[in-house]
């Protein structure tokens, strides 16, 4: 019997002892058991590394390596250096995974679709203090897992993200409704209809109406199409430039993806929000010009061809756009 394909997690992380020991176990609790976790620590001063050590000290498939380094991006380029693995996810070490069979979902996604460069799935909101809040309103509306019952309701998720209890909650409502532009309102306002997923050559014209990123906490690709459309920030300011430029690169060059729309994973919502936000609208606005320039070339051809991993055509279709 064949053995099943190797997974590389890549996580990059420092000071996270408040949050990583759950990010472990959503890891180890996967029932895909071929997987591989590197973890490139920034000289933590914490006891983060305590609790790693502690991990790797039972599971032979974590990696750890601490040192300074230049930044996440930094991190992440060591780690991809050390990636054994047929397939690569990134996983911040504030993060984790809701299914336990994910990895297995992606694999079997991979393995039986050899056109499908990368699968991902709907990623949900997560309080500092472990409360589920609710999935992403930019992919609710593609959600088709009611394990979280009303935790799924956009309505509900919204409501979650505003503590009460806590002297700050009035100016965590303000910055929330500082962060409504008018393209996030109505991606939010989408959120309340239910809608098909769209798939492979469906999701790439579908990214270039909307402009929507993959969620990067659980996506899993194969690795050489990472690493061929990814870009290196090794001095980078921490924004989501790195996630954008890949999925414009990764759609741009006619690689297909498959999305799931269950419940794959979460990430944190901090209470302090984001500090740069006013360079994230900038990298965003850049974003969507780029796609907005890229459209316009594609408008002047007949049709669009779509490639698999190894740069093989698999399907062409028409210009509607």
């Amino acid at each position: 019997m064949a053995k099943e394909p190797l997974i590389s997690i890549i996580c990059a992380i420092r000071n996270d002892e408040r949050f990583i020991r759950e990010t472990l176990q959503t890891v180890v609790s996967q029932s895909y058991p071929n997987w591989e976790l590197i973890i490139m620590d920034g000289a933590s001063t914490d006891k983060t590394l305590e609790i790693v050590k502690e991990y790797a000290a039972k599971y032979n498939n974590i990696i750890l390596r601490s040192e300074p380094d230049e930044g996440q991006w930094h991190a992440l380029d060591k780690a991809f250096v050390l990636a054994k693995g047929e397939y690569l996810t990134l996983l911040c070490g504030q993060d984790g995974y809701l299914d336990k069979d994910w990895f297995k979902r992606c694999v079997d996604v991979l393995q039986e679709r050899p056109e499908i460069s990368l699968v991902w799935g709907i990623p949900f909101n997560m309080s500092e203090d472990g409360k589920l809040m609710g999935p992403h309103y930019a992919y609710a509306g593609f959600l088709k897992d009611e394990r979280f019952g009303s935790q799924t309701k956009p309505l509900s998720t919204i409501a979650a993200k505003i503590d009460w209890r806590r002297p700050a909650s009035f100016l965590r409502l303000w910055n929330l409704f500082g962060k409504l532009t008018p393209s996030r309102l109505l991606v939010v306002l989408s959120s309340f209809w239910k809608q098909e997923l769209p798939q492979k050559e469906s999701w790439f014209f579908y990214w270039l109406k909307t402009g929507r990123a993959f969620p990067e906490s659980n996506m899993i690709m194969r690795k050489e199409v990472y690493l061929q459309n990814t870009t290196r920030f090794p001095k980078e300011t921490m924004t989501n430039a790195a996630l954008l430029d890949f999925c414009f690169n990764f759609n741009a060059n006619g690689y297909l993806s498959y999305g799931l729309p269950i419940a794959a994973s979460f990430g944190r919502s901090h209470t302090g929000g984001q500090p740069l936000l006013k360079y994230e609208v900038m990298v965003i606005n850049k974003n969507r010009q780029q796609i907005e320039n890229f459209k316009d070339r594609v408008k002047k051809q007949k049709t669009f061809k779509f490639i698999d991993a190894s740069g093989g055509i698999v399907s062409e279709s028409p210009i509607n756009i």
